[in-house]
């Protein structure tokens, strides 16, 4: 039972016929968080303590929020726009970013941040061997088993996904990824039109980390807006 979850779905827009549009919270064990969240205080403890979080990530941080990240964000297109440049910045969408959740993946991330393995060998133990059901007007599914990702409403979840997703940005050159969890952005300052292969250099790079890291982008939802009143030096036929 302490590894059985109950999925209810919240409807997060579009299509109520359409799965997809539907997010799966899951009703945990009360006992279980408990646990998790004196592992987690630890966990959280020991990566801020160490900078071991991705500096640009504002999701599930303590003194930081979708408010911080707009600002930072904002401030800096200003400071360029001041400056008299372009800039262009591309949104990009994670497709299921807490269900694709490699797990095996996520335990060597663990162990090269120094976690205890104590606390590793429970995490695993945590996010392995579950099952599910699915729950809808008091109406209940056949049992599955979870073959990936973190449970979403548990206290570890959130936490875990931000270890999954901190090395993002570690092969960026030009660019300035920030994230809200799994929202990320990309910003690039443009001087010449030279700028927008450096972008496109950078979106490879984060196409290149998923393809490792077993997770996928949902190019359908991706967004990019330009600023600037340099016409010429609009990316979008660029990119």
């Amino acid at each position: 039972m302490l590894k059985t979850s109950y999925i209810t779905p919240i409807h997060k827009g579009g299509d109520q016929g359409d799965p997809s549009n539907y997010r799966p919270v899951a009703l945990t064990s009360h006992l279980t968080k408990t646990f998790e969240k004196i592992i987690r205080r630890k966990i959280v403890y020991h990566m801020e303590n160490n900078h071991l979080f991705n500096e640009s990530q504002h999701g599930f941080r303590s003194g930081r929020s979708c408010l911080s990240q707009l600002l930072t964000h904002f401030d800096t297109v200003l400071s360029y726009l001041e400056n008299e440049k372009n800039v262009d910045t591309v949104y990009l969408d994670f497709s299921k970013a807490f269900d694709k959740v490699d797990h095996n993946i996520l335990i060597d991330k663990l162990r090269n941040y120094k976690i205890n393995e104590k606390v590793i060998k429970w995490i695993k133990s945590f996010i392995t061997e579950r099952i599910q059901f699915v729950t809808v007007n008091n109406t209940l599914s056949e049992s599955a088993k979870v073959i990936s990702g973190v449970p979403q409403g548990s206290v570890l979840g959130p936490l875990l996904f931000l270890i999954m997703i901190s090395d993002i940005d570690e092969n960026i050159n030009y660019s300035i990824l920030s994230s809200f969890a799994d929202d990320t952005r990309v910003l690039k300052e443009v001087t010449e039109l030279m700028d927008s292969f450096k972008l496109q250099h950078d979106l490879n790079q984060i196409y290149e980390w998923t393809k490792r890291n077993n997770m996928k982008l949902n190019g359908c939802k991706f967004e990019h807006l330009s600023y600037g009143r340099k016409k010429m030096l609009n990316l979008t036929q660029h990119i």
